[in-house]
C-alpha cells in the first residue's frame, strides 16, 4: 500500500493538512467574497422554490428536529451538501468546516446554494444566498431539505412530514 509523499514546502504542508477538495471550497468562497458577490442582487432562475425560506412549518417534524436537535440538524445539513455538490457527505463536512475555520462559512454556503439553484433553475441571487448563510440558518436548512426532498425524491428517515405534493420515494443516498 503506497503512501503519498508531501514535499517539505509550504504547499506540501497545506496539502498534508487540508484535503484538495477543501482547498477548492475555500478558494471558491474566497473568490465569492473578494468579488463582492454578496452584494450582487441580480436574480436568476425562473422556477419558484417549492418551499421558501419562511415555509419552515411545511414539514413540522423536520422543523422541530432542526430546531431542537443540533446533531440531527448538522447531519441533515451535510447530507444536503452531498446532494447539492455531488461530493460525499464526509467531503462536504470537511469543506464546510475548513471554510468556516477561516471565516468563509457563509460565502462557502452561498457558493453551494448558488450552484444548487442553478442546477434546478430556482429563483434567487448571490446576495440572498449569502444572507441565508449568515442569518437564517435553521429556516434555510428546512427550505433546502424540503426542496431536495421534492427535487431529488429523497426522504429523511423519520422526518417525512411533507404531503403528497412533497417528497416521494424513500431514497436516502444521492442519485449521483
Amino acid at each position: 500500500m503506497g503512501h503519498e509523499k508531501y514535499p517539505d514546502t509550504q504547499e506540501g504542508c497545506v496539502d498534508f493538512m487540508i484535503p484538495k477538495p477543501a482547498q477548492k471550497a475555500v478558494k471558491d468562497a474566497y473568490q465569492f467574497a473578494i468579488t463582492l458577490q454578496c452584494i450582487n442582487a441580480a436574480e436568476d432562475g425562473s422556477k419558484s422554490w417549492d418551499h421558501g425560506i419562511f415555509d419552515c412549518m411545511d414539514n413540522i417534524p423536520l422543523c422541530l428536529a432542526i430546531m431542537f436537535c443540533n446533531g440531527w440538524g448538522l447531519c441533515i445539513s451535510y447530507r444536503n451538501m452531498q446532494y447539492m455538490t455531488g461530493d460525499s457527505c464526509e467531503v462536504a463536512f470537511v469543506n464546510g468546516m475548513v471554510a468556516g475555520s477561516v471565516c468563509l462559512g457563509p460565502c462557502h454556503y452561498a457558493v453551494v446554494r448558488g450552484n444548487f439553484r442553478k442546477k434546478y433553475g430556482l429563483k434567487g441571487s448571490p446576495c440572498q444566498d449569502c444572507m441565508c448563510g449568515c442569518c437564517l440558518g435553521p429556516c434555510v436548512l428546512c427550505s433546502d431539505t424540503n426542496q431536495l426532498m421534492v427535487s431529488e425524491g429523497i426522504a429523511v428517515p423519520f422526518l417525512n412530514g411533507l404531503n403528497a405534493s412533497g417528497a416521494g420515494g424513500t431514497k436516502v443516498s444521492p442519485a449521483k
